[in-house]
C-alpha cells in the first residue's frame, strides 16, 4: 500500500473536511475580534478585561502571582468589593449578671442567653407550651439536644416564676391527655378507664393505684394537674 493512498478522499469526504476547516478558522477569528478587551491608565486596549461581575474579588487577598497575568491592568482599573450589610443582625447577648424569665421569655429574648440560638430557642419555648409553663428550670434539660454542659452554661442567665397551666384531669378528653409531654398513652386511656368505672378521680394519690404510673410520675404530673 502506498503511503499516498492515507491521503486520498472521495470527492464528499474532502468537501466535508474542507467546510470543517472553514468553520474553525471563523470561529478563531470570530473570538479574536470579539474577546473582550481591558484598558490601561492611557486607555489603550489590553487583552483582559475587569470589570462587572469579573471584579468581585478581593484583591488585599489575591495572590501575588495573580498579579502577574493582568499585564498593564492596575488596581485602579479593579472595583473594590463591598461588603454586604448581613440580613440578621447580630444577636445582642446578656451580660453576667442579667437574666430573663423561663415562662414569659419568647424566641428573641432566649436567644440573648449565651449559647442558645435559634433552634434552641424554638425548642425551649415549644416544650413549656406542651407541658403548660415550665415548674422547674431543671426541666430545661428535657428539652432535645440541651446536654448538662449547655445547661450549666444557661442556668446562671435564668429566673423561673413558675406559674404553669392546669390539666383537669376529670374533664379533660383522651387526646388532651396524651398531648401532655409526661402522659403516654397507656396512661391517658387508664385515666379515661377509671373515670368511666369509679366516677371522678379525688385526688392524684388514686393515679398510685394503677400500674401505669409510678411514684416519679405522680411526682412529676403532681403540678400540671387539678382534680377539680
Amino acid at each position: 500500500m502506498n503511503w499516498k493512498d492515507c491521503f486520498y478522499f472521495q470527492k464528499r469526504d474532502r468537501t466535508a473536511i474542507i467546510l470543517l476547516l472553514v468553520l474553525i478558522v471563523l470561529a478563531g477569528g470570530i473570538y479574536i475580534f470579539t474577546r473582550p478587551q481591558p484598558r490601561t491608565n492611557d486607555g489603550d486596549m489590553v487583552s483582559l478585561e475587569v470589570s462587572g461581575a469579573d471584579a468581585d474579588f478581593d484583591t488585599d487577598n489575591m495572590p501575588v502571582d495573580g498579579m502577574d497575568n493582568m499585564d498593564n491592568t492596575t488596581i485602579d482599573d479593579i472595583k473594590p468589593v463591598r461588603a454586604k450589610p448581613s440580613a440578621y443582625p447580630r444577636q445582642e447577648k446578656l451580660k453576667a449578671g442579667e437574666t430573663i424569665e423561663l415562662n414569659s421569655a419568647d424566641t428573641s429574648s432566649l436567644k440573648k442567653i449565651p449559647g442558645i440560638g435559634t433552634g434552641f430557642a424554638n425548642r425551649i419555648v415549644k416544650y413549656g407550651n406542651l407541658l403548660g409553663g415550665y415548674a422547674d428550670i431543671a426541666q430545661l434539660k428535657e428539652v432535645w439536644g440541651l446536654d448538662d454542659e449547655l445547661y450549666n452554661k444557661v442556668v446562671p442567665y435564668i429566673t423561673l416564676d413558675p406559674r404553669v397551666r392546669k390539666t383537669r384531669i376529670n374533664s379533660a378528653d383522651f387526646k388532651e391527655l396524651n398531648k401532655h409531654p409526661y402522659i403516654d398513652f397507656k396512661q391517658a386511656r387508664a385515666i379515661v378507664d377509671i373515670r368511666e368505672r369509679k366516677g371522678n378521680i379525688e385526688s392524684l394519690k388514686r393515679l398510685s393505684l394503677l400500674e401505669e404510673f409510678t411514684e416519679d410520675d405522680i411526682k412529676r404530673l403532681a403540678p400540671y394537674l387539678s382534680c377539680d
